[in-house]
């Protein structure tokens, strides 16, 4: 497994550390992978791996109104909330939600997921993996898909999981493009980007770390990390003055060894 196809997945953390299922690929020695898209591509089989270890149940905060569907797939962990009137829809594949992750009435979730922990998800999402305090509270849909840490979708952002012509997806990996032999594949976020509202990610993007996408419309399917739009470079400063609020606001902040490896990849950021 080599760590650079997974960049920028893998900036703030080794392969081994990616979430795979319900847990991280460190936890499934037996999960060969080449690509981040086959992470996507297997999460029904290793989340269902995961809960022959760890079980399943809603021992989170359920609101009466929630529709579980195939509860018996189903894993809520203790400090997770879903509110009125969501759908959890495990029949197609495994849901796992974990701990603090709370789920916006309304929402439509559609296993195999793997959400978590500390985050906030609305809208429709479907097959998919979130590493934890990422956002998406609001509509909009998100499909397979692999998001990063301290993630913010905003309202109406929506990606393409599925090409016009239903033909096989390429994904932009080492400075070119990579056929993943696969029909559905959504998109790539790395840690601390930021969607603005009506967002709309094509087919097999990858965004980088640090960027901050907005304006409407569909983007490249590439986005440099520390993207500002889609065609200028964020502030170094204001990006870390925006990391230390949004991490601050879950009582974590930024040491220096941190802030400096932000900045030694924005110098290395055309």
């Amino acid at each position: 497994m080599k760590k650079e196809n997974f960049y920028p997945l893998t900036y703030l953390r080794e392969v081994a550390q990616l979430r795979c299922g319900a847990r991280t690929l460190a936890d499934h020695l037996e999960r060969k992978i080449d690509y981040p898209w086959d992470l996507i591509k297997n999460l029904k089989e290793d989340l269902e791996a995961d809960f022959r270890v760890l079980g399943t149940g809603c021992w989170g905060k359920v609101h009466p109104s929630v529709v579980l569907l195939n509860e018996q797939n189903i894993l809520i962990e203790k400090g997770a909330e879903i509110e009125p009137y969501a759908v959890l829809d495990a029949r197609s594949g495994p849901i796992y939600l974990a701990k603090g992750t709370i789920v916006k009435a309304g929402a439509n979730l559609r296993g195999p997921l793997s959400i978590g922990p500390e985050c906030r998800v609305g809208g429709e999402v479907v097959h998919s993996i979130f590493h934890g305090y990422s956002n998406k509270g609001h509509y909009g849909f998100i499909g397979h898909s692999y998001i990063g840490e301290w993630v913010n979708l905003g309202a109406g952002t929506t990606n393409s999981n599925l090409k016009n012509n239903y033909g096989t997806v390429k994904v932009p990996v080492n400075g070119q493009e990579i056929d993943s032999g696969e029909q559905f594949v959504g998109c790539f976020i790395g840690d601390h980007a930021k969607t603005g509202i009506g967002t709309l990610i094509t087919t097999g993007a990858v965004i980088g770390v640090g960027a901050s996408v907005f304006g409407g419309g569909v983007t490249p399917k590439y986005v440099p990390n520390f993207s500002w739009g889609t065609k200028d470079k964020y502030k170094f400063d204001e990006f870390i003055k925006t990391a230390k609020i949004v991490m601050g606001r879950r009582g974590f902040g930024i040491t220096p060894m941190l802030e400096q490896s932000f900045r030694d990849l924005y110098k290395q950021t055309v």
